[in-house]
């Protein structure tokens, strides 16, 4: 009897019948900029190329910049999809909002295109090398390709502060700032 109670108790003592354990946090990105209209749209209809995300952030894993310069990824954060899949929405609404294009189609449109529009995330990151601050960082490099010629080449960078914890919000807010920057030198 005694070696009866003792292995029915011994998943309780081990904590197998009460979880403690959080599950990881699944966070959208969305484009969240300003929205200007196409009237007089500088490049046409175009063409959004599939999103590159450069390593090591492309894994769904949010990546956290620590203080001594080497990289982590938050195990109990991470993006609803891979990078590339969730950004490929928001690099075509931004598209859209930025008045710079009459129309955007995706890369499998057999639509005719007047340019193609490629962009690559060169950073997708936490920054929380300062103790007590957490930042949202993007940064991304965009070129629009008329045939098969680079006719504009720009860089952004965004930020968000991400202290309230609410990353979906903050890399949000980080895109947008990184999209506008870029397309503010194609005007």
């Amino acid at each position: 009897m005694k070696k009866l109670c003792a292995l029915l108790l011994l998943p309780v003592l081990a904590g197998c019948l009460t979880s403690t354990v959080k599950p990881p946090s699944y966070w959208p990105v969305a484009y969240s900029g300003p929205k200007a209209k196409a009237e007089n749209a500088k490049y046409g209809v175009a063409r959004a190329m599939p999103v590159v995300v450069r390593s090591p952030y492309a894994g769904s894993a949010i990546a956290v910049l620590r203080a001594d310069g080497t990289v982590a990824f938050d195990p109990l954060n991470e993006f609803a999809a891979t990078p590339a899949n969730l950004c490929r929405g928001v690099f075509m609404d931004a598209m859209s909002a930025s008045g710079l294009f009459r129309e955007v189609v995706g890369p499998s449109s057999i639509a005719t295109a007047d340019v193609s529009v490629e962009v690559n995330v060169d950073k997708l990151v936490l920054d929380c090398r300062q103790e007590g601050q957490r930042t949202a960082v993007v940064e991304i490099d965009l070129k629009i390709l008329k045939g098969h010629s680079i006719v504009a080449s720009v860089k952004g960078t965004g930020t968000a502060d991400a202290a309230d914890g609410n990353y979906g919000a903050a890399f949000s807010g980080a895109f947008a700032n990184a999209f506008v920057t870029a397309f503010a030198q194609l005007r």
